[in-house]
């Protein structure tokens, strides 16, 4: 495998990396997953900005589909492939790489080649080296099976009534009046009387308040 001029690892008879796989017959074993490698990227970018795979995009990549699988000596693999790989993808003079299957390939290729050398401690580690195939092939089989972004859910706490202070069935007084008979906050109907601040003459706001007088 030889350098192809721009940094990006190639195969031994000079291959995309991504298509190499002499000892299964030239069939990757990513080959056979129908997967969207820009798909699964793409789910790590902002919803507004679904093309845009900024350094936010690729430190939550890391760790979701990474770092559980990877683990290396006192080092931060979010950094190191910030500074190292990301860096070398992004657009010209622009926080994000645009999400295609070229920069995916791109990206896997060179994260291949830093964990490789990370696993060897052998930062001079040639891109042809069978261990950085080998390397990425795992790396890109990590992310086409990932289940998108990880996200965090929040248990209720089983100590302090948290359950009976949250239950606004039980609330009384004015805190009552501030929650719909499903719990939902009533907003400022919940919290202040205004009245229909209407009346016959300008400075009253009361209209059909005023008591009769009991007369005819």
């Amino acid at each position: 495998m030889a350098s192809n001029g721009d940094d990006k690892p190639a195969c031994q008879h000079g291959e995309d990396m991504s298509g190499s796989d002499a000892a299964s017959g030239g069939q990757s074993q990513n080959d056979d997953v129908n997967v969207d490698l820009a798909e699964k990227f793409s789910a790590f970018c902002d919803i507004k900005m679904k093309d845009h795979f900024t350094s936010k995009a690729c430190n939550k990549l890391v760790k979701d589909c990474l770092e559980d699988h990877f683990k290396f000596k006192k080092v931060i693999l979010t950094n190191r492939i910030d500074s190292s790989v990301f860096s070398k993808c992004k657009e010209k003079s622009k926080p994000h790489m645009i999400v295609n299957k070229g920069n995916c390939e791109k990206f896997v290729q060179f994260t291949a080649f830093e964990f490789a050398k990370l696993k060897t401690g052998d930062e001079k580690l040639s891109k042809d080296d069978p261990k950085v195939t080998e390397m990425y092939a795992k790396v890109k089989d990590k992310i086409l099976h990932s289940t998108g972004p990880k996200i965090k859910t929040v248990k209720q706490s089983t100590t302090g009534n948290v359950q009976g202070l949250t239950d606004t069935t039980k609330y009384t007084g004015s805190h009552k009046l501030r929650f719909d008979e499903t719990g939902k906050g009533r907003g400022k109907e919940g919290r202040s009387d205004e009245g229909k601040k209407s009346g016959y003459v300008a400075s009253y706001k009361g209209e059909g308040t005023f008591e009769k007088d009991g007369k005819e």
